[in-house]
Protein backbone atom coordinates (compact mmCIF):
# COMPACT_ATOMS: atom_id res chain seq x y z
CA UNK A 1 0.00 0.00 0.00
CA UNK A 2 1.43 3.29 -0.75
CA UNK A 3 1.54 6.07 2.23
CA UNK A 4 0.96 9.17 1.01
CA UNK A 5 1.20 12.31 3.31
CA UNK A 6 -0.37 15.35 1.99
CA UNK A 7 0.73 19.06 3.40
CA UNK A 8 -1.94 22.27 3.47
CA UNK A 9 -2.17 24.90 5.66
CA UNK A 10 -4.93 25.01 6.68
CA UNK A 11 -8.80 22.79 6.31
CA UNK A 12 -10.76 25.72 5.28
CA UNK A 13 -11.42 27.89 2.06
CA UNK A 14 -8.88 26.08 -0.74
CA UNK A 15 -8.05 23.90 2.20
CA UNK A 16 -10.42 21.74 1.89
CA UNK A 17 -9.55 20.20 -1.20
CA UNK A 18 -6.84 17.89 0.82
CA UNK A 19 -9.42 17.11 2.82
CA UNK A 20 -11.74 15.50 0.07
CA UNK A 21 -8.87 13.95 -1.70
CA UNK A 22 -8.18 11.94 1.40
CA UNK A 23 -11.58 10.90 1.54
CA UNK A 24 -11.39 9.68 -2.08
CA UNK A 25 -7.74 7.74 -0.87
CA UNK A 26 -9.86 6.23 1.43
CA UNK A 27 -12.02 4.58 -0.74
CA UNK A 28 -8.79 3.19 -2.56
CA UNK A 29 -7.57 -0.26 -1.28
CA UNK A 30 -3.98 0.85 -2.42
CA UNK A 31 -3.26 4.19 -0.79
CA UNK A 32 -3.15 5.48 2.74
CA UNK A 33 -2.93 9.10 3.02
CA UNK A 34 -2.53 11.51 5.97
CA UNK A 35 -2.57 15.28 6.22
CA UNK A 36 0.12 17.23 7.70
CA UNK A 37 -2.14 20.62 8.81
CA UNK A 38 -1.31 24.21 9.94
CA UNK A 39 -4.55 25.19 11.09
CA UNK A 40 -7.52 22.96 11.35
CA UNK A 41 -10.90 23.87 10.21
CA UNK A 42 -12.62 24.46 13.52
CA UNK A 43 -12.82 20.83 14.21
CA UNK A 44 -10.50 17.99 14.66
CA UNK A 45 -10.55 15.59 11.82
CA UNK A 46 -9.45 12.03 11.84
CA UNK A 47 -6.08 11.32 9.58
CA UNK A 48 -5.29 15.04 10.13
CA UNK A 49 -1.68 15.63 12.05
CA UNK A 50 -1.95 19.52 13.47
CA UNK A 51 1.22 21.55 14.03
CA UNK A 52 2.24 23.11 17.81
CA UNK A 53 1.73 26.34 18.68
CA UNK A 54 5.66 26.95 17.99
CA UNK A 55 4.58 27.01 13.91
CA UNK A 56 1.66 28.59 14.00
CA UNK A 57 3.53 31.67 16.00
CA UNK A 58 6.31 31.21 13.35
CA UNK A 59 3.52 31.67 10.66
CA UNK A 60 1.89 34.72 12.52
CA UNK A 61 5.16 36.26 12.93
CA UNK A 62 5.46 35.90 9.04
CA UNK A 63 2.46 37.54 8.23
CA UNK A 64 3.22 40.45 10.33
CA UNK A 65 6.66 41.27 9.02
CA UNK A 66 5.35 40.53 5.83
CA UNK A 67 2.77 43.07 6.19
CA UNK A 68 5.20 45.85 7.28
CA UNK A 69 7.82 44.90 4.97
CA UNK A 70 5.95 44.32 1.68
CA UNK A 71 3.09 47.60 1.25
CA UNK A 72 1.33 47.41 -2.19
CA UNK A 73 -2.26 48.05 -3.24
CA UNK A 74 -4.12 45.04 -2.09
CA UNK A 75 -7.69 45.93 -3.70
CA UNK A 76 -5.65 45.60 -7.33
CA UNK A 77 -3.23 43.01 -6.76
CA UNK A 78 -4.86 40.76 -4.82
CA UNK A 79 -2.38 38.14 -2.19
CA UNK A 80 1.51 38.90 -2.78
CA UNK A 81 3.81 36.33 -0.57
CA UNK A 82 7.40 36.43 -0.16
CA UNK A 83 7.82 33.44 2.89
CA UNK A 84 10.26 34.88 5.63
CA UNK A 85 9.80 32.01 7.78
CA UNK A 86 8.36 28.49 8.25
CA UNK A 87 8.53 25.15 9.58
CA UNK A 88 10.18 22.37 7.75
CA UNK A 89 8.37 18.98 8.19
CA UNK A 90 10.82 16.74 7.00
CA UNK A 91 12.00 14.65 10.03
CA UNK A 92 7.98 14.06 10.95
CA UNK A 93 7.76 10.59 11.07
CA UNK A 94 5.30 10.37 8.68
CA UNK A 95 7.01 12.27 6.39
CA UNK A 96 10.01 10.11 6.73
CA UNK A 97 7.98 6.94 5.57
CA UNK A 98 6.15 8.39 2.70
CA UNK A 99 6.28 7.11 -0.56
CA UNK A 100 4.98 9.85 -2.23
CA UNK A 101 3.69 13.70 -0.90
CA UNK A 102 1.16 16.72 -1.96
CA UNK A 103 2.24 19.92 -1.24
CA UNK A 104 -1.23 21.69 -1.54
CA UNK A 105 -1.31 25.34 -0.58
CA UNK A 106 1.47 26.20 2.36
CA UNK A 107 2.30 30.15 2.05
CA UNK A 108 0.97 32.59 5.47
CA UNK A 109 4.22 31.43 6.60
CA UNK A 110 3.89 27.73 7.15
CA UNK A 111 6.56 26.82 4.43
CA UNK A 112 9.61 29.48 3.61
CA UNK A 113 12.32 28.15 1.11
CA UNK A 114 14.01 26.34 3.72
CA UNK A 115 10.92 24.01 4.03
CA UNK A 116 10.72 23.30 0.57
CA UNK A 117 14.21 22.51 0.04
CA UNK A 118 14.57 20.03 3.57
CA UNK A 119 11.33 18.03 2.05
CA UNK A 120 12.68 17.86 -1.59
CA UNK A 121 16.14 16.77 -0.29
CA UNK A 122 14.60 13.52 1.09
CA UNK A 123 14.48 12.46 -2.76
CA UNK A 124 10.93 11.61 -2.41
CA UNK A 125 7.92 11.83 -4.93
CA UNK A 126 6.86 15.19 -4.71
CA UNK A 127 3.36 16.28 -6.31
CA UNK A 128 2.68 20.34 -6.11
CA UNK A 129 -0.55 20.84 -6.63
CA UNK A 130 -1.06 24.22 -7.62
CA UNK A 131 -4.12 26.14 -6.29
CA UNK A 132 -3.48 29.31 -7.62
CA UNK A 133 -0.07 30.72 -9.46
CA UNK A 134 2.22 31.33 -7.45
CA UNK A 135 4.67 28.06 -7.84
CA UNK A 136 5.24 30.33 -11.09
CA UNK A 137 5.57 33.31 -10.24
CA UNK A 138 8.27 35.66 -8.15
CA UNK A 139 5.22 36.45 -5.46
CA UNK A 140 2.15 37.05 -6.85
CA UNK A 141 -1.18 34.55 -6.26
CA UNK A 142 -2.53 35.43 -9.41
CA UNK A 143 -0.43 37.50 -12.29
CA UNK A 144 -4.06 39.30 -12.95
CA UNK A 145 -2.65 40.82 -16.76
CA UNK A 146 0.99 40.54 -15.99
CA UNK A 147 3.36 38.01 -17.76
CA UNK A 148 6.62 38.97 -16.23
CA UNK A 149 6.40 35.29 -14.78
CA UNK A 150 7.09 34.02 -18.75
CA UNK A 151 10.74 35.60 -18.36
CA UNK A 152 11.96 36.47 -14.47
CA UNK A 153 9.72 38.96 -13.04
CA UNK A 154 11.79 42.17 -12.75
CA UNK A 155 8.94 43.83 -14.30
CA UNK A 156 6.80 43.59 -11.12
CA UNK A 157 3.84 46.28 -11.43
CA UNK A 158 3.00 45.32 -7.74
CA UNK A 159 6.43 46.72 -6.75
CA UNK A 160 7.67 49.06 -9.56
CA UNK A 161 10.23 50.89 -7.22
CA UNK A 162 11.60 47.82 -5.93
CA UNK A 163 11.52 45.06 -8.43
CA UNK A 164 13.89 42.68 -6.74
CA UNK A 165 11.48 42.16 -4.66
CA UNK A 166 9.89 39.54 -7.49
CA UNK A 167 12.65 38.61 -9.32
CA UNK A 168 15.14 37.71 -5.81
CA UNK A 169 12.29 35.56 -5.28
CA UNK A 170 11.13 34.09 -8.62
CA UNK A 171 15.18 33.34 -8.47
CA UNK A 172 14.96 31.13 -5.38
CA UNK A 173 12.24 29.37 -7.37
CA UNK A 174 14.08 28.65 -10.14
CA UNK A 175 17.31 27.47 -8.30
CA UNK A 176 14.73 25.08 -6.34
CA UNK A 177 13.71 23.25 -9.09
CA UNK A 178 16.79 23.04 -11.21
CA UNK A 179 18.30 21.26 -8.54
CA UNK A 180 15.12 19.26 -7.45
CA UNK A 181 12.86 19.34 -10.70
CA UNK A 182 13.78 15.35 -11.73
CA UNK A 183 11.59 14.46 -8.64
CA UNK A 184 9.11 16.88 -8.93
CA UNK A 185 5.67 16.76 -10.70
CA UNK A 186 3.28 19.32 -10.46
CA UNK A 187 -1.40 18.95 -10.45
CA UNK A 188 -3.11 22.25 -11.68
CA UNK A 189 -6.90 21.57 -11.56
CA UNK A 190 -7.36 23.70 -14.79
CA UNK A 191 -6.33 23.77 -18.23
CA UNK A 192 -5.77 27.10 -17.66
CA UNK A 193 -3.18 27.24 -15.59
CA UNK A 194 -1.54 24.12 -16.83
CA UNK A 195 -1.30 26.50 -19.66
CA UNK A 196 0.20 29.50 -18.28
CA UNK A 197 3.05 26.68 -16.27
CA UNK A 198 4.29 25.63 -19.67
CA UNK A 199 4.48 29.42 -20.65
CA UNK A 200 6.44 29.95 -17.54
CA UNK A 201 10.10 30.52 -17.28
CA UNK A 202 9.94 28.48 -14.16
CA UNK A 203 7.86 25.41 -15.14
CA UNK A 204 8.26 25.23 -19.00
CA UNK A 205 9.95 22.44 -18.19
CA UNK A 206 8.58 20.15 -15.85
CA UNK A 207 5.52 17.83 -15.89
CA UNK A 208 2.62 19.65 -14.85
CA UNK A 209 -0.79 17.34 -14.80
CA UNK A 210 -4.27 18.08 -15.09
CA UNK A 211 -6.38 16.67 -12.62
CA UNK A 212 -9.49 18.41 -11.13
CA UNK A 213 -9.85 19.05 -7.68
CA UNK A 214 -11.72 15.56 -6.00
CA UNK A 215 -15.34 16.91 -4.56
CA UNK A 216 -17.51 14.01 -3.70
CA UNK A 217 -20.12 14.95 -0.66
CA UNK A 218 -23.67 13.64 0.39
CA UNK A 219 -24.72 17.71 0.88
CA UNK A 220 -24.71 18.10 -2.30
CA UNK A 221 -27.20 16.55 -4.87
CA UNK A 222 -30.39 18.28 -6.48
CA UNK A 223 -33.18 18.36 -4.33
CA UNK A 224 -36.82 20.20 -3.47
CA UNK A 225 -36.45 23.78 -4.63
CA UNK A 226 -39.42 24.65 -2.75
CA UNK A 227 -38.12 22.82 0.52
CA UNK A 228 -35.02 25.21 -0.05
CA UNK A 229 -36.81 28.28 0.17
CA UNK A 230 -39.35 27.73 2.84
CA UNK A 231 -36.50 26.67 5.08
CA UNK A 232 -34.34 29.84 3.78
CA UNK A 233 -37.84 31.92 3.74
CA UNK A 234 -37.69 32.90 0.01
CA UNK A 235 -40.97 33.39 -1.80
CA UNK A 236 -41.83 30.25 -3.98
CA UNK A 237 -42.64 31.91 -6.60
CA UNK A 238 -39.78 33.86 -7.25
CA UNK A 239 -37.06 33.97 -9.81
CA UNK A 240 -34.08 33.50 -7.66
CA UNK A 241 -30.37 34.22 -8.43
CA UNK A 242 -27.40 33.52 -5.73
CA UNK A 243 -24.19 34.49 -5.85
CA UNK A 244 -21.10 33.26 -3.17
CA UNK A 245 -17.65 32.79 -2.06
CA UNK A 246 -15.48 33.35 1.04
CA UNK A 247 -14.97 36.71 -0.22
CA UNK A 248 -17.28 37.85 -2.09
CA UNK A 249 -15.74 41.80 -1.95
CA UNK A 250 -12.00 40.08 -3.28
CA UNK A 251 -10.74 41.75 -6.15
CA UNK A 252 -10.85 38.19 -8.01
CA UNK A 253 -14.76 37.46 -7.49
CA UNK A 254 -15.68 40.16 -10.17
CA UNK A 255 -18.36 41.96 -7.57
CA UNK A 256 -18.34 44.96 -10.00
CA UNK A 257 -18.88 43.44 -12.90
CA UNK A 258 -22.03 41.15 -11.36
CA UNK A 259 -23.58 44.77 -9.70
CA UNK A 260 -23.47 46.16 -13.57
CA UNK A 261 -25.50 42.78 -14.69
CA UNK A 262 -27.94 43.91 -12.17
CA UNK A 263 -28.24 47.08 -13.81
CA UNK A 264 -29.46 45.58 -17.15
CA UNK A 265 -31.61 42.82 -15.65
CA UNK A 266 -33.43 45.63 -14.09
CA UNK A 267 -34.27 46.42 -17.46
CA UNK A 268 -36.57 42.65 -18.09
CA UNK A 269 -37.54 41.96 -14.34
CA UNK A 270 -39.41 44.16 -11.68
CA UNK A 271 -38.34 43.96 -8.11
CA UNK A 272 -41.50 41.53 -7.52
CA UNK A 273 -40.20 38.99 -9.90
CA UNK A 274 -36.61 38.61 -9.11
CA UNK A 275 -34.86 37.64 -5.80
CA UNK A 276 -31.22 37.30 -4.57
CA UNK A 277 -29.46 35.16 -2.58
CA UNK A 278 -25.76 35.79 -1.70
CA UNK A 279 -23.67 33.75 0.78
CA UNK A 280 -19.57 34.27 2.20
CA UNK A 281 -17.83 37.37 3.55
CA UNK A 282 -18.09 40.67 2.42
CA UNK A 283 -19.30 44.33 2.94
CA UNK A 284 -23.41 43.76 2.84
CA UNK A 285 -23.90 47.52 2.55
CA UNK A 286 -22.40 47.89 -0.72
CA UNK A 287 -24.69 45.00 -2.06
CA UNK A 288 -27.58 46.66 -0.14
CA UNK A 289 -26.99 49.94 -2.27
CA UNK A 290 -26.29 48.40 -5.43
CA UNK A 291 -28.75 45.70 -6.06
CA UNK A 292 -32.72 46.98 -6.33
CA UNK A 293 -33.95 43.08 -6.31
CA UNK A 294 -35.19 41.76 -2.70
CA UNK A 295 -31.42 40.04 -0.82
CA UNK A 296 -31.54 37.20 1.33
CA UNK A 297 -27.87 37.52 3.07
CA UNK A 298 -27.20 33.83 4.48
CA UNK A 299 -23.34 35.31 5.77
CA UNK A 300 -20.66 32.96 6.01
CA UNK A 301 -21.59 29.31 6.00
CA UNK A 302 -19.09 26.47 6.95
CA UNK A 303 -22.12 23.79 7.42
CA UNK A 304 -22.11 22.02 4.12
CA UNK A 305 -25.75 21.17 4.28
CA UNK A 306 -26.57 24.75 4.36
CA UNK A 307 -24.15 25.97 1.50
CA UNK A 308 -26.37 23.22 -0.54
CA UNK A 309 -29.33 24.36 0.54
CA UNK A 310 -28.39 28.00 -1.03
CA UNK A 311 -27.34 26.54 -4.20
CA UNK A 312 -31.19 24.50 -4.20
CA UNK A 313 -33.26 27.62 -3.70
CA UNK A 314 -31.46 28.83 -6.68
CA UNK A 315 -32.73 28.86 -10.58
CA UNK A 316 -29.09 29.92 -11.38
CA UNK A 317 -25.63 30.77 -9.65
CA UNK A 318 -23.82 33.44 -11.30
CA UNK A 319 -19.79 33.63 -10.70
CA UNK A 320 -18.75 36.95 -12.24
CA UNK A 321 -14.78 35.93 -11.07
CA UNK A 322 -12.19 37.48 -13.11
CA UNK A 323 -9.13 34.96 -11.53
CA UNK A 324 -10.18 31.66 -10.56
CA UNK A 325 -8.29 28.41 -11.17
CA UNK A 326 -10.98 25.75 -10.54
CA UNK A 327 -13.53 27.12 -8.98
CA UNK A 328 -15.15 24.57 -6.31
CA UNK A 329 -18.64 26.80 -6.74
CA UNK A 330 -18.93 25.77 -9.74
CA UNK A 331 -18.93 22.06 -8.88
CA UNK A 332 -20.86 22.34 -5.78
CA UNK A 333 -23.96 24.41 -7.90
CA UNK A 334 -23.48 21.96 -10.70
CA UNK A 335 -24.33 19.03 -7.91
CA UNK A 336 -27.53 20.12 -7.08
CA UNK A 337 -28.09 20.74 -10.41
CA UNK A 338 -28.35 24.44 -10.48
CA UNK A 339 -27.16 26.32 -13.94
CA UNK A 340 -23.62 28.46 -13.89
CA UNK A 341 -22.82 31.81 -15.23
CA UNK A 342 -19.60 32.78 -15.64
CA UNK A 343 -17.06 34.83 -17.62
CA UNK A 344 -14.85 33.26 -20.34
CA UNK A 345 -11.95 33.22 -17.94
CA UNK A 346 -9.48 30.97 -15.76
CA UNK A 347 -10.58 27.71 -15.77
CA UNK A 348 -14.11 28.80 -15.65
CA UNK A 349 -15.17 27.79 -19.43
CA UNK A 350 -13.72 24.77 -18.92
CA UNK A 351 -16.33 23.45 -16.66
CA UNK A 352 -19.85 24.43 -18.48
CA UNK A 353 -21.19 23.23 -21.49
CA UNK A 354 -22.24 27.06 -22.89
CA UNK A 355 -26.47 27.07 -22.84
CA UNK A 356 -26.75 22.93 -21.65
CA UNK A 357 -24.85 23.10 -17.63
CA UNK A 358 -24.98 27.26 -18.08
CA UNK A 359 -23.48 29.90 -20.13
CA UNK A 360 -20.27 31.18 -20.59
CA UNK A 361 -20.31 35.05 -20.66
CA UNK A 362 -17.79 37.43 -22.87
CA UNK A 363 -14.64 38.73 -20.57
CA UNK A 364 -15.45 41.46 -18.37
CA UNK A 365 -18.93 41.84 -20.20
CA UNK A 366 -21.43 42.79 -17.77
CA UNK A 367 -24.36 43.27 -20.62
CA UNK A 368 -23.56 39.51 -21.62
CA UNK A 369 -23.45 38.54 -18.09
CA UNK A 370 -26.41 39.65 -17.33
CA UNK A 371 -27.81 38.19 -20.71
CA UNK A 372 -26.81 35.04 -19.63
CA UNK A 373 -28.28 34.97 -15.88
CA UNK A 374 -31.74 35.90 -18.31
CA UNK A 375 -31.10 33.06 -20.26
CA UNK A 376 -30.83 30.43 -17.53
CA UNK A 377 -33.56 32.06 -15.58
CA UNK A 378 -35.97 31.48 -19.01
CA UNK A 379 -35.01 27.96 -19.91
CA UNK A 380 -35.24 24.52 -18.21
CA UNK A 381 -31.66 23.37 -18.44
CA UNK A 382 -30.38 19.88 -17.77
CA UNK A 383 -27.49 20.78 -15.56
CA UNK A 384 -24.41 17.84 -15.22
CA UNK A 385 -21.13 17.93 -14.49
CA UNK A 386 -18.54 17.01 -17.52
CA UNK A 387 -17.11 13.57 -16.88
CA UNK A 388 -13.53 14.88 -15.78
CA UNK A 389 -15.09 16.33 -12.93
CA UNK A 390 -16.85 13.28 -11.29
CA UNK A 391 -15.08 11.78 -8.06
CA UNK A 392 -14.41 8.62 -9.87
CA UNK A 393 -12.53 10.12 -12.70
CA UNK A 394 -10.43 11.93 -10.31
CA UNK A 395 -9.33 9.74 -8.14
CA UNK A 396 -9.14 7.46 -11.37
CA UNK A 397 -6.01 10.22 -12.17
CA UNK A 398 -4.81 10.79 -8.76
CA UNK A 399 -3.84 6.55 -8.57
CA UNK A 400 -2.81 6.50 -12.24
CA UNK A 401 -0.01 9.43 -11.41
CA UNK A 402 1.18 7.38 -8.12
CA UNK A 403 1.37 3.99 -9.98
Amino acid sequence: MLKIVQIQFSGKSAGSSALRLQNGFSHSESVESQIISLYGAGEEVDGVFYLNAWARFKSWVNNKLSGKIYKYDHSKYGLYSYPLTGTDVSKLKMVQEADAIYIHWVQMGFFDFNSFSKLFQLKKRIFIVMHDMWFLTGGCHYAVDCVSYEDSCEKCPIFPNNSKIASSQHRVKGELIANYGKDLQFITPSLWLRDLGYKSSLLKNQSIHFVPNFFSSPHFKSGNQTEARKLLSIDSSKKVICFGAVNISSIYKGWRFLKEAFVHLHKYYSNDEVEVAIFGNGDLKEFEASINFKIHYLGYLEDEDKIALAYKCADVFVIPSILDNQPTTIVESMHCGVPVVGFNLCGIPEMIDHKKNGYIAEAYNSLDLADGIRFCLDHQLDVSLKEEYLPKSVLSAHLNLLN
